[in-house]
């Protein structure tokens, strides 16, 4: 999965870090490969041991890169950012949240005041002790439109800069503009690595992270070296990671299979056979940890009409898609970015069945006697696959689609939020994160504003009801599945390749990636 954070948070994509439904067969068949990996980490191989350089190769990466963790949006940002900062709470793959900066937090019954107490003894890379001044200088910089924070669409609606209070040197205290009962789930995405207090460059940046960064040069390489005073006692293992840009995928892969890394990510379903076959490796997975879609603007023709967008979903046949996309590995679904499994999955939601007739029938009503002539923009790679089948599917109903491969390195800057037809994929997030960030932030990439369905957030996060947070997350996600201009066409895992000796590397979703407790056996 060839996931940008940055625009699944919106980013937004990761502010926290950043869609299916009745499940057509398979329900995610995991790889069947004893190799693969379901859970969170690269498994155990007894006590850890110390030593050792990381080789981690990474697709996702841009010229405007910075080890700003407030900035990262890029998959290479963002492993940068889980490394060489922290933020107050980590999130694992299901959400939990446990401490980090801070070791406890509670807010008040109308999920109005937030109050976190922060972990003593923390120092940052340059020496300086952690106090609760760090972190409002780092909240409130990202609450700056200035800087133009991915996470900022995902905290500004509920916080304001005068807000932000630091009590005492180890408390801090928000006062919500509004109220928000998954509050600490924001403050969990990397964009909200904590820095030192009045820090503006990031030539040297100082995180209190496992690692501190020696070297860095957009679009090639980062150097990390082993934070000796880390707070994690005993951690990180790693004396060193190096972090290498290899944009194409089957490169990567070979790299892996060749022993010159030691860790890959974007892993395709059709690599994970490959992978398989091969000794001295495996498979890292978070299942259904992300979706594909394709989005268009919905207030501009000829998406604007019902009758099309209709069309679209009818014309989708999920299986045949996502089976390209994510071989042996994928859930298909409803339209909407949160998959089964999820507690705030709609119930009897079923996508729209894959119909032809019906959707030619649509295109007409929609005045296209002679077809629909559309021109759909992917980057190479699993969503240039879903262009590609989506394309294949649709002709019967007389929806003529032009497939336009973009380069990834542009794609982002050129593409997407500027073209009407996009194909892409999101990492999965929490509920509350992602449908604040992908729907209702203004600009998204379904160009969809509609009162009602922001009512619904609001109202979703200002109860602590979970019953009644379930009931209003549903009619949203309903909304989403009817209403705009994108189909979701099913879920792929989020996949890494790793070798065998390499244990103790958690995965959260978000295309986070933790090394704090990587080693080698």
């Amino acid at each position: 999965m060839n996931d940008q954070p940055s625009r699944r948070q919106f980013l937004g994509r990761v502010g926290t870090g950043l869609a299916a439904a009745a499940v057509a067969s398979p329900i995610l068949a995991a790889c069947s490969s004893s190799s693969t990996k379901s859970t969170a980490a690269a498994g155990s191989s007894g006590t850890a041991k110390r030593g050792g350089t990381l080789r981690f190769a990474v697709a996702g990466g841009a010229s405007a890169d910075t080890p700003d963790p407030a900035l990262a949006g890029t998959s290479f940002t963002l492993y940068m950012a889980a490394n060489l900062y922290d933020t107050l709470v980590r999130a694992d793959q299901n959400f939990a949240l446990a401490p980090a900066l801070a070791t406890s937090w509670s807010s008040t019954p109308d999920a109005k005041t937030w109050s976190f107490r922060l972990r003593d003894g923390v120092t940052f890379h340059g020496g300086a002790k952690l106090t609760s001044k760090d972190v409002a200088y780092s909240i409130t910089r990202i609450l700056n439109p200035k800087l133009a924070s991915p996470a900022l669409a995902n905290i500004s609606p509920f916080l304001k800069a005068s807000g932000i209070s630091a009590s005492d040197p180890t408390t801090v205290k928000f006062q919500l503009s509004a109220p928000n009962a998954f509050f600490p789930q924001i403050l969990a995405g990397l964009n909200f690595g904590i820095i030192p207090d009045g820090t503006t460059s990031f030539a040297k940046p100082a995180g209190s992270g496992p690692f501190f960064l020696q070297e860095f040069q957009p679009l090639a390489n980062a150097k990390f070296a082993r934070n000796t005073d880390y707070w994690r006692s005993g951690r990180p293992y790693l004396e060193a990671v190096n972090l290498v840009s290899i944009a194409e995928d089957s490169t990567r892969v070979q790299s892996l299979i060749g022993g010159s890394e030691d860790l890959v990510d974007n892993i395709t379903g059709a690599d994970v056979k490959l992978l398989a076959a091969q000794p001295g490796v495996q498979t890292l997975q978070i299942k259904a940890g992300g979706w594909v879609d394709l989005a268009a603007w919905g207030d501009t023709k000829p998406f604007n009409d019902p009758n099309v967008v209709t069309a679209l979903k009818y014309a989708a046949n999920r299986e045949q898609i996502m089976s390209l996309v994510a071989p042996n590995a994928y859930l298909t679904g409803p339209d909407i970015p949160v998959p089964p499994s999820d507690p705030f999955f709609p119930q009897g939601l079923k996508a729209y069945a894959y119909d032809p007739d019906h959707a030619k029938h649509l295109v007409q009503q929609a005045g296209f006697r002679d077809g629909l002539d559309l021109t759909l923009y992917a980057y190479e790679g699993d969503k240039l696959d879903a262009a590609l089948a989506f394309k294949q599917s649709a002709q019967p109903a007389g929806i003529n689609i032009k497939v336009v491969t973009w380069p990834h390195a542009t794609y982002w800057t050129q593409v997407w939020l500027k073209k009407p037809f996009v194909g892409d994929s999101w990492a999965r997030l929490h509920t509350s994160v992602i449908l604040q960030s992908a729907f209702a932030a203004q600009p998204n990439e379904f160009h969809w504003k509609d009162d009602s369905f922001n009512g619904l957030l609001t109202s979703a996060v200002a109860t602590t009801d979970a019953t009644r947070q379930k009931t209003l997350y549903g009619d949203a996600l309903s909304m989403i599945n009817d209403k705009t201009a994108g189909i979701i066409p099913g879920w792929e895992p989020q996949l890494y390749g790793a070798s065998t000796k390499l244990h103790g590397v958690e995965l959260a979703n978000g295309g986070q990636v933790f090394l704090d407790g990587a080693y080698f056996a």
